[in-house]
């Protein structure tokens, strides 16, 4: 909470302060389904999926209005993020509005801002039938739920589909798993540490495209090895001395039991299977 917003549901660049908050939000990107996003729950300025806030609440005039009256500069940081196929488009002068349907609801509207001013790619329209991953925050204008999107990108293939409805399941239990454990104290999703479309932030303990943070360190540090008996558990703790062993030993079973890595000379020599 506290991120100030203009009526049109952006984010008011009103000083040091509001800056700071604003870049503290840019990690908190959410994996939801369209009929999640539909059922969240507004509570005054945020809407909470399970006492979870998951956006900011944009109200108030038509941002093509406000955008007459606020200096220009991006949306707010994505904050949810939806996979779905385009199913209508609509490019206007300042905006493309598009329907994605995900097939857990109906087709949510989507609004993407574009630079009049410049012939980028935000100014191509994706057309229908096309599958894309859609990064925005949710917003509310007469009742009516709709996504500001920040970013628009078609899927390279159907596997990140998949890896999509994963990593909500698997967002959401640890958030409902986290909520119990804290008594069921409201709290925003920044504590937790989501972090999806990597580029927008640091992540936490939640996993990023199916890794945790260590599974993380530990699997780029054994790719970056390629020496023929690859790196060992003794290499791994000297380059992240403030990982215990434990915790080494435990990312490395895991990465070597969902076949990203493999064991070489020995139980404590590992290589990465995308090594060539």
């Amino acid at each position: 909470g506290g991120y100030t917003q203009s009526p049109g549901g952006f984010g008011s660049p009103a000083g040091g302060q509001a800056e700071k908050k604003q870049r503290s939000r840019s990690q908190n990107i959410v994996p939801c389904t369209v009929s999640q996003l539909l059922a969240a729950e507004q509570v005054d300025e945020t809407f909470r999926i399970c006492d979870v806030e998951i956006s900011q609440v944009g109200t108030g005039a038509d941002p093509r209005e406000a955008r007459e009256t606020i200096p220009p500069h991006p949306p707010l940081p994505p904050q949810v993020t939806v996979v779905g196929i385009v199913r209508h488009a609509e490019k206007a002068p300042t905006n493309i509005l598009y329907k994605v349907d995900d097939m857990t609801a109906a087709p949510m509207d989507v609004r993407q801002w574009v630079d009049t001013d410049e012939a980028g790619g935000e100014n191509v329209v994706i057309p229908p039938g096309t599958y894309v991953k859609v990064a925005g925050h949710l917003r509310s204008f007469q009742n009516k739920k709709s996504l500001v999107a920040f970013k628009i990108m078609p899927l390279e293939n159907m596997n990140e589909f998949t890896t999509h409805i994963l990593e909500i399941v698997n967002a959401h239990m640890i958030l409902r798993k986290n909520l119990m454990s804290a008594s069921k104290v409201p709290q925003s999703f920044s504590s937790t540490g989501i972090n999806d479309m990597g580029g927008y932030g640091g992540g936490g303990s939640l996993p990023l495209n199916g890794l945790t943070a260590h599974q993380s360190q530990v699997l780029n540090l054994i790719k970056s090895c390629h020496v023929p008996e690859g790196m060992s558990l003794q290499d791994l703790k000297q380059q992240l001395p403030s990982m215990s062993m434990s915790t080494i030993k435990q990312a490395v079973e895991f990465l070597s039991s969902e076949g990203h890595i493999y064991s070489t000379v020995d139980d404590d020599h590992y290589k990465s299977t995308d090594a060539e």
